[in-house]
């Protein structure tokens, strides 16, 4: 469109020159006319007509001259000057029609170059004004450039603020069903626990039962001792009764061992159920301990009020930040994993056995030390939640380690469970780790 614009207005220029031309040209041959048939008409030219003519032609050059006309239209200017030279030659030579007709054709030729020169400085103008639009219209694109991008990061950050609130409402959802799961989980660990509450009542009930007949048997065994006893002695009175006392001695000899086997028997099945109803206790116990854990688990964790002036980008970059920290702590490059700490960082370290809280905060010194210790051991990682909180980006890692293998299927398996919570923020540009939190369970069941 901008092409077409300055392609029409220099065609109109040109159209509007060459019209010039054609009326100057036209006006010329007519004075020569006009000036042949006064010769022809009047007789001799009177040298006052050719001097007025002469002075109009110098007033003409003067003119053209002002307008710049002989850099803008130096061609038609010399012309006029050289025809104002002829008419003067031809007037001191006194030939008064060249001298008239030298003199028109300076004037034409001064006012061509005088509205030839306007014309081109009208042109120059134009063409300022043409670049001056050209200029507008680069500057005009360039903002619509820049708009268009504008625009499109725009878009681009409603999508994936977009796909971010979908995120979080399958996290929502998530959390919903896991939390739904957790209620019918303590429904049924509750009711678990009323049964084992009524088979340990149970337990200790037939227990009492076999500890009142094992001391029958004791009883029963005494007395076989006793008949024992008396059966010797009237073995050793009296030689006739001899065989029958020791048919009697033996006798009796296998009704104490038999009465022995079924005392040992009750015994051991006393003893088994001694040893299920501690079991039962120590699941009581257990459970009471992991509903304390549930309990405590958030107790020393930070407030949180859900809010963050972090980015869509920003937060990308900082859980890449806690996927780098975290690879490096499984590949054991402990001096890469600590060089995402900040120097003066803090942890706070909470060690919980049997119920019994240890608190303790850590300086980077320590904190290091207990890191290369830690990671000597084999942790099993079974959790990880990342999340987000004003400026810094949270995650938690879950870990556990064997420490006591069950040995029947009466036993327990123990576990070590150490919770990682770890806050980054950027520091110069660079996501570093400020502060860390860890909770740790001694001696507990797999959970």
């Amino acid at each position: 469109m901008k092409q077409f614009c300055v392609f029409k207005e220099k065609t109109f220029l040109v159209k509007k020159n060459q019209t010039l031309n054609t009326i100057l040209m036209f006006v010329l041959i007519t004075s020569t006319l006009f000036v042949a048939a006064c010769a022809g008409k009047f007789g001799p030219i009177e040298s006052q007509d050719v001097e007025s003519h002469l002075l109009e032609a110098e007033r003409e050059i003067e003119f053209a001259r002002e307008a710049n006309a002989a850099s803008l239209a130096f061609e038609e200017f010399e012309q006029a000057e050289t025809f104002l030279e002829q008419a003067q030659d031809a007037y001191k030579a006194k030939n008064g029609i060249d001298a008239l007709k030298f003199a028109n054709r300076a004037i034409a030729q001064a006012k061509l170059a005088r509205r030839k020169a306007a014309q081109n400085t009208t042109n120059a103008e134009y063409n300022a004004k043409i670049l001056e639009k050209d200029a507008l219209i680069t500057e005009l694109r360039k903002d619509l450039s820049s708009n268009e991008r504008k625009r499109n990061d725009l878009v681009t950050e409603i999508q994936q603020l977009r796909d971010t609130e979908k995120l979080m409402q399958n996290n929502i959802r998530t959390l919903e069903n896991q939390n739904q799961e957790l209620v019918n989980d303590q429904r049924e660990l509750q009711q678990k626990l009323s049964e084992v509450s009524e088979s340990l009542d149970s337990i200790r009930a037939r227990a009492t039962r076999y500890e009142n007949e094992v001391k029958a048997y004791g009883n029963q065994v005494d007395e076989l001792k006793q008949k024992i006893d008396v059966t010797d002695t009237m073995m050793k009175s009296a030689n006739k009764q001899k065989r029958a006392a020791i048919a009697e001695t033996e006798s009796v000899r296998k009704q104490m061992r038999e009465q022995a086997k079924i005392y040992t028997d009750k015994l051991t099945a006393a003893n088994k159920k001694n040893i299920a109803a501690d079991h039962a206790e120590y699941l009581r116990k257990a459970a009471a301990e992991a509903r304390a854990f549930e309990k405590e688990l958030h107790k020393n964790e930070p407030k949180r009020t859900g809010r963050t002036s972090l980015s869509t980008q920003q937060i990308n970059a900082g859980k890449a930040a806690l996927s780098q920290w975290e690879n490096s702590w499984n590949s054991k490059n402990l001096d890469a994993h600590l060089a995402y700490y900040i120097p003066n960082v803090t942890a706070n370290k909470i060690v919980t056995i049997e119920s019994k809280e240890n608190q303790s905060n850590l300086k980077r010194g320590q904190m290091e030390t207990d890191l290369r210790q830690m990671n000597t051991q084999a942790w099993e990682k079974f959790d990880t939640t990342l999340e987000v909180e004003q400026e810094s980006v949270i995650g938690t890692y879950k870990y556990r380690r064997l420490v006591a293998a069950a040995e029947t299927e009466d036993d327990t398996a123990l576990y070590d469970i150490w919770f990682r919570e770890v806050w980054i923020h950027q520091v110069q540009g660079k996501w570093k780790a400020y502060r860390e939190i860890w909770q740790i369970y001694k001696d507990v069941p797999k959970f």
